[in-house]
């Protein structure tokens, strides 16, 4: 017989930010640093114009999106890596997810006050 009320769990938003932190680094990361480690310190690009677009709307979300998405993953990655090393930390999905959430409203405030 199949449960008609089955307990709901709190992993598919988790998982879901995950994945898009995985994807951010995988897709993202490599550009990143060609931009501000081969472009910039050859004077391709100046350092005007990356100011110059963090101040842009689109410039924040990029920013946004490239800090706070990989610390859900790494955080994530931290959590159910320490489980799997059978080292068990009292509520540390509260512990963790909860850093993340928290650095998350941290980088949204910093990033409007640019």
């Amino acid at each position: 017989m199949v449960n008609q009320n089955p307990k709901r769990s709190q992993e598919p938003p988790v998982w879901l930010l995950f994945s898009a932190g995985s994807t951010v680094s995988a897709l993202a990361f490599p550009a990143l640093i060609f931009i501000l480690g081969i472009l910039l310190p050859f004077g391709i690009i100046s350092a005007d114009n990356i100011i110059a677009f963090s101040h842009h709307w689109l410039g924040k979300l990029v920013i946004l999106a490239l800090a706070i998405f990989p610390m859900w993953a790494g955080l994530h990655r931290v959590h159910h890596g320490m489980h799997d090393l059978k080292i068990h930390v009292p509520n540390g999905g509260l512990i963790f997810y909860g850093l993340a959430a928290l650095y998350s409203i941290i980088v949204i405030f910093t990033v409007i006050a640019i």
